[in-house]
This record gives C-alpha cells, sequence and structure tokens, in this order.
C-alpha cells in the first residue's frame, strides 16, 4: 500500500498568512512527507481564487527543486480547460526538473466556473479530454506529430523536452461518479484515482470499481498491475481533544469555503454531462463532521485511523491513498504533528 498528501487547499487570509506563507508551508510539508517516508504529493488545478491551483505544473516544478525523492503528481490536471501542446511542454518539463517523478492525473473536473473562465461549455469535456490526451501522449512519444483534432490542429510539431520517464511518465485517470470514465479507464489501461468520500452509501463506489476492473479484464489488462487511489482528508490526532480543537474546526472551514464560493451551485448545471452528480451537492450543504470522520474522512487517533485505513482498503481495494492534510486553515505546524504521527503510528503498520 501507498501513502500520499493530495493538495486541494482553501486560502484564508487572516488564517493562512501571505500567499507566500501559504505556498511555502505547503513545500515545507511536502518536504517532510518525503523525510517521513510518503510516496508522493499530488496537486489539483482549479480557477477559484484561493482554491488548489491555477498551475499544478508550476507547483510541482517548485516542490520538484526541494525534494529528492518523493514523487510528484497532478490531481489532476483539468485537460478540457488547457491547450494540449502548451500541456504537454508544462508537464514534460515538471518531468524534467523533477529527474522523473511526474505522476500525471487528468480529469474533466466538475465545477462550472473553471468551464466558464476557460471558455470552455461544459457539454464538450468529454470530447475534448479525450481528444488533448491523444495529442499529449502523442508529443510525448512521436518525433514529429501531425494531428487534425475538432478543436486542435497539429502539423508536423517536434516537442522538446520530451518527458525523463519513456514512454510516458504514469497516467491517472480521475473517476468519481460516472460509470462511463471508470469503463474508458480501464478499455485503456489507466491508473484510477477516485474519491470515495463523495458518495453515502459506499456500495456505489464498489459497483464502479468493479466496471473498471472488468473493464481492464475485458481488454486484456491485469487488475493486479493497475494502481486504484482514493483520496480523503486526514487528520491523525494524539487524543480525542486534538480531533475537536484542530481537525472540526478545519472541515466546517473547508465546507463553508466551498459554499462561500458558490461551488456547489456552479457545478451542477449540464444535465447530460453531469446528471450523475445530481443529489451529491445537496448532500454537501448537509454532511455533518461526525458522518464525515465515520466512513467519510481518515481523523481520530492513531489506532482509529489505521483501522479505517484498513477497512477501506479491504472494501474497495484501494492500493495507494492520498490524503488532505492541509484544509480549512488547519495550522503549519498541526498538519506537521499530524503528519509526523500518521507516519510513524499508522504508515509503518499498515505497509
Amino acid at each position: 500500500m501507498q501513502f500520499g498528501l493530495c493538495y486541494i487547499p482553501d486560502y484564508h487570509e487572516e488564517l493562512s498568512g501571505s500567499w507566500q506563507d501559504w505556498y511555502d508551508d505547503m513545500i515545507a510539508e511536502v518536504k517532510l512527507a518525503e523525510t517521513l517516508g510518503f510516496d508522493g504529493a499530488w496537486f489539483a488545478e482549479h480557477r477559484v481564487a484561493g482554491f488548489a491551483f491555477g498551475s499544478p505544473a508550476l507547483f510541482i516544478t517548485a516542490c520538484a527543486r526541494e525534494t529528492q525523492h518523493i514523487r510528484l503528481g497532478c490531481s489532476v490536471s483539468l485537460l478540457p480547460l488547457n491547450n494540449p501542446v502548451r500541456a504537454a511542454e508544462d508537464y514534460a518539463m515538471a518531468d524534467v526538473l523533477s529527474h522523473g517523478r511526474l505522476d500525471f492525473g487528468v480529469g474533466r473536473g466538475l465545477y462550472k466556473y473553471d468551464y466558464d473562465i476557460a471558455n470552455v461549455p461544459m457539454g464538450e469535456s468529454r470530447e475534448r479530454f479525450e481528444e488533448n490526451l491523444a495529442i499529449i501522449r502523442a508529443l510525448w512519444t512521436q518525433d514529429r506529430v501531425t494531428y487534425h483534432g475538432r478543436w486542435t490542429e497539429v502539423e508536423g510539431h517536434t516537442l522538446g523536452p520530451r518527458p525523463m520517464q519513456q514512454p510516458t511518465p504514469p497516467i491517472w485517470i480521475a473517476a468519481v461518479r460516472t460509470e462511463a470514465t471508470y469503463r474508458w479507464a480501464g478499455e485503456n489501461g489507466f491508473h484510477l484515482l477516485t474519491a470515495p468520500f463523495f458518495f453515502t452509501d459506499h456500495r456505489e463506489q464498489q459497483a464502479l470499481l468493479a466496471v473498471y476492473r472488468d473493464s481492464l479484464r475485458a481488454h486484456g489488462y491485469d487488475p493486479a498491475s493497475r494502481q486504484v487511489m482514493a483520496v480523503y482528508h486526514m487528520y491523525c490526532a494524539e487524543t480525542d481533544a486534538d480531533v475537536a480543537a484542530f481537525a472540526d474546526p478545519a472541515l466546517r472551514r473547508y465546507q463553508a469555503f466551498t459554499k462561500a464560493t458558490d461551488l456547489s451551485r456552479q457545478a451542477y448545471r449540464d444535465p447530460v454531462a453531469y446528471k450523475d452528480w445530481k443529489g451529491f451537492f445537496e448532500n454537501r450543504e448537509t454532511i455533518t463532521m461526525e458522518q464525515m470522520k465515520a466512513e467519510r474522512a481518515v481523523i481520530g487517533r492513531p489506532a482509529e485511523c489505521a483501522e479505517r485505513l484498513a477497512m477501506l482498503a479491504e472494501r474497495f481495494g484501494i492500493t495507494y491513498f492520498s490524503f488532505e492534510v492541509n484544509f480549512g486553515a488547519l495550522p503549519h505546524a498541526e498538519v506537521q504533528r499530524s503528519m509526523q504521527r500518521f507516519a510513524e503510528q499508522v504508515m509503518v503498520r499498515l505497509r
């Protein structure tokens, strides 16, 4: 089993400090993660101010120059919203500057604001995603690329540099509630990145993971050779009082941030492409901290965290846990203490 960090952070000026402080603290956490033996650190892309990263490739490169061994990934690059030639260039350079440590996580995203600011209709997301990924893979593996797509024309282009990892860095497909995405990821033999905490009934996630694994088998891939990553909020506490003092208010701030920036109302707008998300956003408005801690987050004392992870790994066949450790302006020092406790008292028990 592998363990990493997943950064989809929210910026609160009164608690996070300056933008420089915010970024410096996250880089320091990635450096600590490397020291503690975490396998990777992953960074999300969004366009909402103070939410995740407008350019994960840039932040990956900053982390790459401060670390030596930990793998660095995007979770995810929103391919429909970006020029594929530029994305191929940016992430190839990130792979080179990290000396071959890039994990390329890609997805369509779900927030309408991201699409609006990029002037891309959400209804085109799947076709744009598949076309852009095809162009990126071609640029990474071929000397001269000609591609006549619906949205992008490439004529005899040579990319330089190409990624250090050949033929390409590992590619991970984000799939949460849309069955067609699980099936497509399996058909093409990609690793899977998902977020079971989005489901109120774990059987829905199990059924979708079965679609992915069945699709792998049907197309000649051994499911045991492919990774399944799951993202959860994580806080490893010394005592129950720590959970009450730090994790609970941070989770509340995180939820309040998403409401205040109107993410929930902006997301579900396309009844065709996003019908699978109907109901989720209403649930997000009402979910309690107790429900999150019960099955939808990894929060508690070390023994509780270990027990929950063992249950989740068995339930879903997860091979890689990626944790949101920096959320809701959880104090930087407390993030580090949580990571240390987790590495020393939980991670060693589950590997």
